[in-house]
């Protein structure tokens, strides 16, 4: 359990704005990057719809589109989410006291 070195209140807050920004950023360059990359899926969602019929290379490529954006947002997201809770960790004040308002980082 984390202890204000302040007050030495049991009462802290972590505040982990570096993981929430940098999950926000990586999620969109995820989403960017794998809409971008999800063109072999749209090839291949495309090929793999022919058999469905008339109607099945459109929405097979735009299955592989989505697919491709959602899993590139997501690695994107979990890396961003990584880095901010280094940065979090290491560099900033990652806590906040709720008894006196002090902020302040576990590193030494």
């Amino acid at each position: 359990m984390i202890q204000c070195p302040k007050c030495k209140s049991d009462s802290v807050y972590t505040k982990n704005t570096a993981r929430k920004i940098a999950g926000k950023i990586g999620t969109a360059a995820g989403a960017i990057g794998g809409a971008k990359a999800s063109y072999t899926g749209v090839q291949i969602g495309m090929k793999v719809g022919v058999i469905a019929g008339p109607g099945g290379p459109v929405i097979g490529g735009i299955s592989g589109a989505i697919i491709g954006a959602l899993l590139g947002a997501a690695t994107g997201g979990t890396t961003g989410a990584a880095v901010g809770k280094t940065i979090d960790e290491k560099v900033l004040d990652n806590y906040l006291c709720n008894s006196c308002g002090y902020e302040f980082s576990t590193c030494a």
